[in-house]
């Protein structure tokens, strides 16, 4: 079956925009082949930074034929009585071109109407190509367009050719001057003359063959195998950075991997600031000694995008460069030290954290009140923790104002962390500021990369709690795609350092407390944002078991039980998933959807208004089970207190074939719903079981009136 490769060549694209951009061209093109009813095998993406290639398999030659049915007069009105076709008849066969005997008569749901029905043959889809390519050119959008030159078209930058195929022949259409045709380019400086190609295959061939690798999968493989390659002639290992690998890789159309070293009197300077001096100016990728986490080697390397006949003279330059970066570093670093972190605490006031939330002053105030009171919920009494704690706070923020953090923003809080430990700050405050901006990323969180200290634990979520609360209140809180302040990696971020370290402490509480921090800036907020805030944390809770593999009915069912803590929600999770392949395990949710679907108003139970000796043994029985699970939920051991719970089954179903629930006597009708509530509540401390699927199930019996 034919197949479509569509080249569009430029000049270099940044290389934070390709990524997206190649996204945006494979959903486009999906959409647009399906509107357009025109089947295919198979869809891909490549690219590099001078081209970005759309690769279609299978393609049919026509567009799926399409059935037409159109709809016309009553046939009341389209014949008289004699049976003779009116104006109206006619009318409708002259508008659809056919003669009248190719109209039937079909029942509708207005009765009976004129219908005609017939198959549209699909168009050639090398025809639709020629329209379509060009609007999908023009659909990409990026962070920055422009016009070019005396171009009327916006793009990232100005489009030099266009290579369009299909069929092994050339879809021909213009763009903005631009003609397509079957010529690529190879490599801008090793191979920059025209090829010509006939079909994917012989296209990736030549370009290969011109020094250009344009599957980015495949880029970067070549570029990680030489820089480990490189790394392990130098008895070192790689820094590991993904993020740099994925930018350098839109960087180059062929890997070339060099080694630089620099003077090992810049080792005296923190790893983070060489790492980020070498990441962030030149895209170096930094060397450590194997096995180590931060020891660095005074070595780099880094990826050209070309071969020269003497690399020395590249790998010198670069050297060079870098010298001058790292030497800036070290200034900066000898500088900041000159001013005790706590001084510069003190200038926080001069620092604005968000338009009408005050200073980093401000904040570092509310966090400060925050973590006592998490420390309180906690019942973390020490003294000492708590002195460091108001000590860790104080300083966390304050190398906003150095010199090193106004360079590299990445560094924040760990700059904090060694200019405490430098000026012999107590070891848990300064290991705590430097912690307390992680996990960072999502890259983090997968990587494991968390605070930990206890006291960065949870000097990192109070400091992300505040900032979400103050996204909140500002009405800059999430909306669809678009999290501009990054707030659901925050609270993962908090999910996974309670999880990990199976911090037990209530959410709800905290969220509360931190809200009634902004009162005196939002006066009138109400109860609905501390509702928005409890339900924001609880979806991504959520969506993170779910992610876990946990199933959604269980995720639901945990939260709808939800005590404020997620450690205790995860774990009923757990719990609940690893029993739901346990003989009897819809015992527990049938039992708990008889008990809880007919529950009215309650009141104080009276066992002395039973009448029947069911109900007398229900509650017999769910006196013992009570006392039997106690300590089984304060010791969470969530499963086997299902299982106990699961025991009150068949003194459930007896109560329900024998007693009426909804009797007319108030009395004991309230206290039948009472005795009710009582078990369902000993459930729910579980879980709501009513939301496990299959709990929706029809329970037959049961005299409730």
């Amino acid at each position: 079956m034919p197949e479509l490769v569509l080249e569009i060549g430029c000049e270099e694209i940044p290389a934070r925009f390709v990524p997206d951009a190649l996204i945006q061209l494979g959903e486009r093109a999906g959409e647009l082949f399906n509107r357009e009813r025109i089947a295919y095998r198979g869809l891909e993406t490549l690219g590099t930074p001078r081209r970005l290639v759309l690769v279609v398999s299978g393609m049919a030659e026509k567009q799926e034929s399409k059935s037409i049915e159109k709809w016309g007069p009553q046939a009341s009105q389209a014949f008289d009585a004699s049976g003779k076709p009116t104006k109206a008849a006619l009318g409708f066969a002259k508008s659809l071109g056919v003669d009248l005997e190719k109209i039937q008569t079909k029942d509708s749901d207005k009765g009976k109407r004129l219908f005609y029905q017939t198959e549209q043959p699909g168009k050639e889809t090398r025809g639709i190509l020629k329209s379509a390519l060009p609007e999908l050119i023009l659909s990409l959008k990026f962070p920055k367009s422009m016009r070019w030159g005396t171009g009327k078209i916006r793009f990232a930058r100005p489009i030099h050719w266009i290579l369009a195929l299909f069929s092994d022949e050339v879809v021909e259409f213009e763009l903005d001057g631009i003609k397509a045709g079957n010529q690529t380019f190879g490599h801008r400086f090793l191979a920059p003359q025209a090829m010509q190609a006939k079909n994917f295959e012989s296209y990736q061939a030549s370009l290969q063959k011109a020094m250009v690798i344009v599957d980015p999968k495949e880029r970067q493989k070549m570029m990680q195998e030489a820089l480990a390659k490189k790394a392990q002639e130098l008895g070192a290992e790689i820094y590991p950075d993904p993020e740099l690998v994925s930018e350098v890789n839109f960087l180059i159309e062929y890997p070339v991997v060099l080694a630089g070293e620099f003077q090992k009197s810049f080792l005296q300077v923190p790893a983070e600031v060489l790492i980020a001096s070498m990441r962030g100016h030149q895209r170096y990728f930094a060397l450590k000694e194997k096995g180590a986490e931060l020891k660095l080697k005074p070595h780099f390397l880094f990826v050209a995008n070309t071969q020269t006949r003497d690399d020395s003279v590249v790998v010198k330059g670069n050297e060079k460069v870098l010298s001058a970066r790292l030497a800036d570093a070290e200034f900066f670093y000898r500088e900041d030290l000159k001013i005790p972190i706590a001084d510069r605490a003190e200038q926080l006031d001069q620092m604005v954290f968000q338009t009408g939330l005050g200073s980093y002053q401000d904040k570092a105030q509310r966090l400060e009140k925050l973590l006592i009171m998490m420390l309180d919920d906690m019942g973390i009494k020490d003294r000492e923790f708590k002195a460091h704690a108001r000590r860790a706070v104080k300083l966390c923020k304050a190398d906003l104002l150095t010199q090193m953090v106004g360079e590299f923003p990445e560094l924040e809080g760990i700059m904090a962390g060694e200019y405490a430990r430098v000026q012999k700050e107590p070891e848990p405050v300064w290991k705590a500021a430097r912690e307390h901006y992680l996990p960072k990323t999502a890259y983090d969180i997968e990587q494991g990369r968390l605070p930990q200290t206890r006291l960065g634990q949870l000097l990192s979520i109070v400091d992300k709690v505040d900032s979400i609360t103050a996204s909140f209140v500002t009405g800059n809180q999430p909306t669809g795609s678009q999290d501009p302040y990054g707030i659901r990696r925050m609270a993962n971020a908090i999910i996974a350092i309670a999880l990990t370290f199976e911090l037990e402490f209530n959410l709800d509480q905290i969220a509360q407390g931190s809200l009634k921090l902004f009162a005196d800036l939002f006066e009138n907020k109400s109860d609905k944002m501390e509702n928005a805030i409890k339900q924001f944390y609880q979806i991504r809770l959520r969506n993170i078991m779910i992610e876990d593999k946990i199933e959604y009915d269980i995720a639901n069912a945990v939260l709808g039980a939800w005590d404020g803590s997620m450690v205790s929600a995860w774990q009923r999770a757990k719990a609940l998933s690893e029993l739901q392949g346990e003989p009897g395990f819809e015992d527990l949710f049938v039992g708990f959807r008889r008990v809880a679907r007919i529950i009215e108003t309650t009141g104080r139970l009276d066992p002395s208004l039973f009448e029947y000796a069911e109900e007398k043994a229900l509650w017999s029985a769910f006196l013992e089970v009570r006392a039997g699970i106690e300590h089984l939920l304060k010791e969470r051991q969530w499963k086997a207190a299902m299982r106990e719970l699961g025991r009150l089954k068949p003194f459930i179903d007896k109560f329900f074939d024998k007693v009426m629930v909804n009797v007319d006597d108030p009395k004991i009708r309230l206290n039948r719903h009472s005795l009710l509530e009582a078990i369902a509540g000993e459930f729910r401390a579980i879980a709501d079981f009513s939301q496990l699927a299959g709990g929706e199930k029809n329970i037959e019996g049961g005299q409730n009136g």
